[in-house]
């Protein structure tokens, strides 16, 4: 069964999927190189600024981005391919912002066993019930924090 955390990272999935295919192939344009960016200087900024500051990293990379996008000239495409393309993007960043739901939420290294804790024993019950409750969760959690490159991007709370 889903948990609360599940039901929002799905419809934040949903969302970008369809606003991309509503925006088409500038969306792809913008979204896909911003993401690349962020992965790449998130590692970078993450121990020069504290951790509420990075979500505008995202977001002054993708507002760069899609200013950008307006000095390529585009030929407009079938409405199908706008929507097949424009869908691939928000694919993409679907998926980028319900990884970052599912994984983003405090979690703690335990030094007796030498593992990472998640959730954190220090979250409110209701929270750590929906964390624990979702089948998702956990498992990305885990490859997440598996992935350096990743780690990097979507954990820089975490030791490294």
């Amino acid at each position: 069964m889903l948990s609360w955390l599940d039901l929002i990272a799905l419809f934040v999935f949903s969302a970008a999927l369809a606003l991309g295919i509503r925006q088409g192939a500038p969306f792809t344009l913008a979204v896909v190189p911003a993401l690349v960016l962020y992965v790449l200087l998130a590692p970078v900024v993450a121990p020069l600024v504290p951790n509420y500051l990075l979500p505008l990293l995202a977001l002054a990379l993708g507002l760069a981005m899609a200013y950008a996008t307006q000095f390529v000239p585009l030929t407009h495409l079938t409405s199908t391919a706008e929507g097949v393309i424009g869908g691939i993007g928000g694919l993409v960043w679907g998926l980028f912002l319900a990884c970052t739901i599912w994984v983003s939420l405090p979690s703690e290294f335990v030094a007796s066993t030498g593992a990472m804790r998640y959730p954190s024993e220090q979250m409110p019950t209701g929270v750590k019930d929906g964390i624990v409750s979702s089948p998702f969760a956990r498992p990305l959690f885990d490859w997440v924090s598996g992935n350096p490159v990743l780690k990097a991007a979507l954990l820089p709370q975490v030791p490294h």
